[in-house]
C-alpha cells in the first residue's frame, strides 16, 4: 500500500504540473496507469496468500487450498492415494505434482520450485507409505503440515 500511495502521489503531482501547462491528456492516460498498476498489485498480493496445507493421517489426507481462508478442502483415503510427479511435455514448462486416487488427480506444490516439488513428493510418498510412526488420528497432536 505504501508503494502504491507514493508512486500514485509522484504520478499524479507530474501529471497535475503537466496538465497546469497545457498538458492536459496527460491526465486520463496517467490515471489509467494507476488503476492498471493497482490491479497488478492487489493481483500479486491475493497470489502471494495464497496457501496449501496437506496433512496426512493413519486413514486419510486432507488437502486445504485457499487464499487467506479454506476455499477447497479435499479428503482422501491415505492406502488408495499415490504420489506422481508428471513431467511437462514441453521442455521448459514445470512439472506437476499430483495425488491420485480411485482414477481421479490432484495438483499440488503448483506454486513450488522444481527442486521444492521433488522435495515434497519423496516426503508425501515416505508419509503416505506409512514410514511415519508419529501419524495419528487427532489432528492436534500429530498433524503433517507440509506447505
Amino acid at each position: 500500500m505504501l508503494f502504491f500511495g507514493v508512486t500514485a502521489a509522484a504520478s499524479l503531482l507530474l501529471a497535475g504540473l503537466l496538465a497546469a501547462r497545457g498538458f492536459w491528456p496527460v491526465l486520463p492516460f496517467a490515471g489509467l496507469e494507476l488503476f492498471a498498476l493497482g490491479v497488478a498489485l492487489g493481483l500479486n498480493m491475493r497470489r502471494g496468500r495464497y496457501c496449501e496445507f496437506i496433512s496426512v493421517y493413519r486413514d486419510r489426507i486432507v488437502m486445504e487450498k485457499g487464499v487467506g481462508e479454506v476455499e477447497e478442502r479435499l479428503e482422501l483415503p491415505r492406502h488408495w492415494t499415490r504420489v506422481e510427479l508428471a513431467r511437462a511435455p514441453w521442455r521448459g514448462h514445470p512439472s506437476r505434482l499430483l495425488l491420485r486416487c480411485h482414477g481421479k488427480s490432484w495438483e499440488v506444490g503448483k506454486m513450488l520450485t522444481e527442486s521444492e516439488r521433488e522435495s515434497l513428493r519423496l516426503r508425501l510418498a515416505e508419509l503416505i507409505a506409512g514410514g511415519d510412526p508419529a501419524l495419528a488420528t487427532d489432528r492436534r497432536s500429530a498433524t503433517k503440515d507440509i506447505e
